[in-house]
């Protein structure tokens, strides 16, 4: 059943972002006037809104890029190869009906140019600011490809907000508000992979799911709210800038999907879970299968506290300032401290070492900075 679509705002402050879209978690389109400063939206497209590859080739051509074959299904994802940056433009030109998708392209660690920054309302990136004080991959990405190439049905890691901007070409989205996952799962747990083609056998209740489809014109972007399941298919030679992210308004979402997610980790390690070590096991299968585990999300959360506990809180002048305000500051801190609240009585944490105390130590800076505050 199609919803009705998505609102397009042109003007937007920050205010209304977090209570129109944030806080209720729905989607929203911001118009081109969020993006129309970025010198990738000038350099990256020629006069005729078609990509600039001789443009992309002399700045990037050298670059690893991974690569999508669209048509070939890789259990739940599609076939992937790395390649020169230059070799994907080649054949992205020359075989267009190869469907090849540039995917999760960390471009902005391949060169200095400066292509784009965050409007201020996407600025509250707490996922991208843990992976820069690590020194880690990030979940800033670059996607190019050509007409009917696509990514399949998913949700975001982490069960992390999302946003995607057009620098040219158009996209069509189907987004799926949460809560239908018993619609398009089997019986294993299994997602359909192509909501446009799908086994009427295997997943029969599809026909009930509520959809939400809107085409994403160049230079909008598109707001994916939490636990929001999404298919995107190009309807023309695009490239996008896309980012995962998160901050206090979804982290209790990631919390629950990090719960979930060892819940069905530990059912399909059932048979052997009676052996020693079997809780280490299962979160080291829980990174590698979510991106993350219960250690790894709590030393996420205690890095956050970190920097709102910093006289300076120098790594927040990257938000807007309406995220830096004392009263923003103290209901994030409360917001991460209900968090790791549950995860102290989560059983699970209790099976894991020394993580418990680690927690009560990070709830104890908080209650101080709040104290303080």
């Amino acid at each position: 059943m199609k919803l009705q679509g998505i609102e397009r705002r042109e003007q937007l402050t920050v205010h209304e972002f977090v209570r129109d879209f944030l806080t209720p978690n729905a989607p929203v389109i911001l118009g081109r006037s969020f993006t129309e400063n970025w010198a990738c939206l000038r350099d990256w497209v020629t006069r005729q809104n078609t990509p600039n590859f001789d443009f992309l080739v002399s700045l990037y051509g050298s670059c690893s890029v991974q690569v999508a074959e669209c048509d070939t299904i890789y259990f739940s994802d599609q076939k992937r190869t790395t390649m020169q940056f230059s070799e994907f433009v080649d054949r992205w030109r020359q075989e267009p009906e190869a469907k090849l998708y540039c995917k999760d392209w960390h471009f902005t660690r391949d060169n200095a140019y400066h292509a784009y920054s965050p409007p201020p309302m996407l600025s509250n990136d707490w996922v991208n600011m843990y992976y820069d004080m690590r020194g880690e991959d990030d979940y800033r990405f670059c996607y190019m490809g050509g007409r009917g190439t696509w990514t399949p049905f998913h949700e975001d890691v982490w069960r992390s907000y999302s946003w995607s901007t057009n620098v040219c070409g158009r996209k069509r989205w189907i987004l799926v508000p949460a809560g239908q996952n018993e619609l398009f799962t089997d019986g294993l747990g299994n997602w359909v992979h192509d909501l446009r083609n799908y086994d009427e056998q295997k997943f029969p209740r599809l026909k009930e799911l509520r959809t939400i489809e809107v085409v994403q014109e160049a230079g909008e972007t598109v707001f994916v709210p939490s636990g929001w399941w999404h298919q995107v298919i190009n309807l023309e030679d695009t490239i996008s800038i896309n980012h995962n992210w998160g901050n206090e308004f979804n982290v209790g979402c990631m919390c629950d999907r990090l719960q979930e997610d060892l819940g069905r980790v530990k059912w399909a390690l059932r048979d052997v879970a009676d052996m020693d070590g079997f809780d280490e096991y299962a979160q080291g299968v829980l990174k590698a299968d979510s991106g993350t585990n219960y250690q790894e999300f709590a030393a996420f959360l205690a890095a956050i506290v970190d920097v709102y506990t910093d006289d300076g809180c120098d790594r927040l002048q990257s938000a807007d300032k309406y995220f830096r305000t004392e009263q923003s500051i103290r209901g994030a801190l409360q917001k991460i401290d209900g968090v790791l609240a549950r995860l102290l009585e989560d059983p699970e944490t209790r099976r894991i070492g020394g993580l418990s105390d680690a927690i009560c130590q990070t709830r104890a800076r908080v209650a101080r900075k709040i104290t303080c505050a």
